[in-house]
This record gives structure tokens, sequence and C-alpha cells, in this order.
């Protein structure tokens, strides 16, 4: 069955004629309207159709929780504004006790079959952060204002979001939790007007089976997406990502040391990266556990892309606790294991690396956390292999590369660990310093 056949019967399964209808009330503009919100969410919890009235204007001052949600769809023609006061909502997020583990969401929507669909016009259906107030509040080579909450959990099975629109997002997006989840043109759109930077800012971090992100345009300060452990056939595809993006990544995984890692079945394909630190990226964290397998990026096209294909197994988090997805000791970590990568493919990559103005404005160290550990940088380099040890990195393929410096030097990579006996498929040569050799392809003219 084809995606949009998928949507449509999901939708029309829960607008069925005998669907409860509520309409939530506004205050327009004169206060909180969160509780209405809420009453609406519980008063047409089963089988309904939640509606915010088009072009109406809803404060949501405080969080929003809604936790036995079934066969309910989210109709939303209106807009949602955050409270402008910092201090209001850093005292609700201190006064939860959660860390960025168990974090505080803005909007917690948990259940079966729960449907977000926003307008399609572009005036309307926004939630509105106004991140740029937090990110000037930002200490000076600090990464992040202290007690900043997650934008929204959307933790459901078989269900639909499409047509979300999201600007300046105080910091971390849309975190998806379930299965048989499928997205559709979302719009996040984070840009920062002044020196202060949107660390943390990251679109979707995805932890679940059977998830597609299609045909979205993702601009922000960090992963457009993260697949995060636990997370099996996962698909991104089409759209556009970019601004100081962190890319289409995998992890971070392994920095708590108890668990095992796992992730597999992972596609992102026919995107558009601009102005970005990462396009594809693999991050897990020495000391860490676990397997990652059968993982591929295809048909990317960069255009000015610091790093386009990165890999590291020995990542680490420049900010604080706060900034963490896990718990786990963030220094001293053993070098005696790796999460485990096996079956990787990069296929038809084109366009540019960033030789001139390398990475973005999250660099609060010296050198920059992305520099950080990598030999003599050119940056014209195409592809950055990282790997913990020799036996860490197996079965990776690189295929039709073609990816211009702009200093018009000659493409080349890095290659560390990465053996040929494990990697027979590699398409590189690796010199005696770790560097590739012919690590890209260059087109022949005919």
């Amino acid at each position: 069955m084809k995606v949009s056949s998928i949507i449509a019967a999901l939708l029309a399964a829960s607008s069925a004629v005998d669907a409860k209808a509520c309409t939530v009330q506004s205050s327009n503009g004169q206060s909180d309207d969160s509780q209405a919100i809420a009453k609406a969410l519980v008063e047409c919890a089963e089988d309904s159709v939640i509606t915010f009235s088009e072009g109406i204007d809803y404060n949501v001052f405080n969080p929003v929780n809604a936790s036995n949600l079934s066969n309910v769809t989210i109709n939303m023609q209106g807009n949602l504004h955050l409270s402008q006061n910092i201090t209001h909502m850093q005292s609700i997020v201190n006064a939860s006790a959660n860390t960025n583990a168990t974090a505080l969401y803005w909007f917690d929507l948990k259940g079966e079959g729960v449907n977000w669909v926003g307008s399609t016009n572009v005036t309307n259906g926004w939630i509105e952060c106004y991140g740029q107030a937090w990110w000037d509040t930002n200490p000076p080579n600090g990464t992040g204002a202290a007690a900043r909450p997650h934008l929204m959990h959307y933790n459901t099975s078989n269900a639909v979001m499409k047509n979300m629109k999201i600007h300046n997002t105080i910091a971390w997006g849309v975190v998806v939790n379930g299965e048989n989840i499928t997205i559709t043109d979302t719009f996040i759109d984070v840009f920062t007007n002044s020196s202060g930077f949107p660390f943390n800012t990251d679109g979707f971090n995805v932890k679940g089976n059977n998830i597609t992100i299609l045909d979205s345009t993702i601009f922000n300060g960090d992963d457009a997406i993260a697949v995060q452990s636990g997370s099996y056939n996962i698909l991104f595809k089409g759209g556009t990502i970019g601004y100081a993006s962190h890319g289409l990544s995998i992890g971070s995984l392994g920095q708590d040391q108890s668990k095992f890692a796992a992730v597999e079945n992972i596609t992102f394909a026919d995107v558009t990266v601009i102005d970005a630190v990462y396009a594809a990226r693999f991050k897990s964290w020495i000391g860490g556990q676990g397997l990652t397998r059968n993982i591929t990026w295809k048909n990317i096209r960069t255009f000015n892309v610091s790093f386009p294909i990165f890999v590291t197994q020995s990542y680490f988090n420049q900010g604080s606790a706060q900034t963490q997805i896990e718990s786990g000791s963030t220094t001293v970590r053993p070098n005696n294991s790796s999460v485990i990568m096996e079956n990787f493919n990069w296929v038809n990559f084109t366009g540019t690396i960033n030789s001139y103005m390398p990475g973005d404005g999250s660099c609060v160290t010296d050198p920059c956390w992305y520099d950080a550990g990598l030999p003599n940088l050119k940056h014209n380099e195409a592809i950055i292999v990282e790997c913990n040890t020799n036996t860490s990195c197996s079965n990776f393929s690189f295929e039709n590369i073609q990816l211009s410096p702009q200093n018009r030097l000659e493409p080349s990579g890095i290659c560390l660990n990465a053996t040929a006996d494990l990697n027979p498929q590699l398409g590189l040569e690796v010199d005696e310093n770790g560097y590739c050799v012919n690590a890209t392809y260059v087109p022949v003219s005919a």
C-alpha cells in the first residue's frame, strides 16, 4: 500500500461519522489557554476530532499532558504560542525534577492512533516557541540556557503527523516514540537573528519501529533527525535540511555503558543539505556497547557542508549533564568496547564541501568540538571515518561519492581503523597515516 493510501486510511478511521467533535476555546490572546486545551483532550480523549479554529491564537503558558488518547485527530488550524516568560518556564522545568533523559515536554501526547493534522495554509497551524530570547541568555562559552523544556513528546502507534509547523524551538523539538507512524510535510524553522546560538534544537529524535518521515524542511541548530537506540525500520526521505544542521544522524549511542544500544534497518534518502555542519553522521561513545547495522544514506545533495560524511566512535558532548541524552560517565571511559557498526552504505553523494568557513556558532572550545581528535584537517575531506578499533567497523561501502571542496583542492578523506579485511567493498585505499587514497569518485568528462 502506498504511503498516501496509508495516511488516508488512518485519518479516515479517526474522522468517522460517529467521531466526537471538540473545538478548543480561545481567550483570543488575553490569557492562558492551557486549561481549555487540557479540557478538550480529556473530553475528547477517544474516537474524536479536536479542532483548533482556523486563524485563532492560543496561549499555551503551561505544559499540556494527555496520556490516555485513543483514535484522536488533532486538527491544528490555529496557532499555538508558548510563554515568553523565561523565568516562569524555568520554574516549571525545575519543579518537575526532570533531566534530559526524563525530560519535561511542553506537549506530551500519548496513546494509540494520535493524529496531528496541521493547516495547509502557510500562516496557520504554527507552534511559536519564542526561542530567540532563550538563546540570547546563553552564558559566555555556554551550551544553552538552564532548565530548557523539550517541545513535544509524540508517543503513539498507527498514527499520522501531517503539516506540522514549528518556529524557533527553545531547544529539543519533537521526540517520536512508537510504531507504525508516518510524518509528512513538516516545516521546522529555527534561525537566530543575533550571536545567540540555538543549541540543541534537534528536529526529530526518534525511537521506535516502522517510523517514516517524508518531504520535510528542517532548518535548525542540531540534528535534523537523530535516531536513538531501540530504533528499527526507520525511513527519512525527501525534503531539505540546513542552516546549522548536524544532519541525518544515528546516535549518539552507548553513553550509558550498562545498556546495549541497538539500531537496525535505517534509510536516509533523497535529501538536500544546505549550509550544515554534517550531512550523513554516525556518533557513538568510546566504552559503549551495542550493535548498529544495515544503515544507508543515498541520493544526498550537499551545498556548503563542512563534513558531508562523518563517522565517529569516539563521540563526546561538549555540554553539561543537562544536554546528555542518557546517563553515564562522560569521563574516564574505558577504551575497550564500542557500539559495533555493520553493513553501512553511502551511495550517490553530490555537491560541495565548506572549505572557507567550516563549522557553526556552536564552537565553544579550542579546538572546536567538531575538529577535536582529527588529524591535519584541510576541510577538503569528503569522508571521515573514525572507528574506535580495527574490529568495530565492518562491511562499509562507498559508491559514487562526488563531493567538491570549495577551495578546489583534491577531495580527500580520513579512514581510521577501517580495515580492508573487514571492509572488502570499502572502495577506498588507506595510506599509512590513516588517510583515504582516492577517497572521492571524480567524474570523468566525456
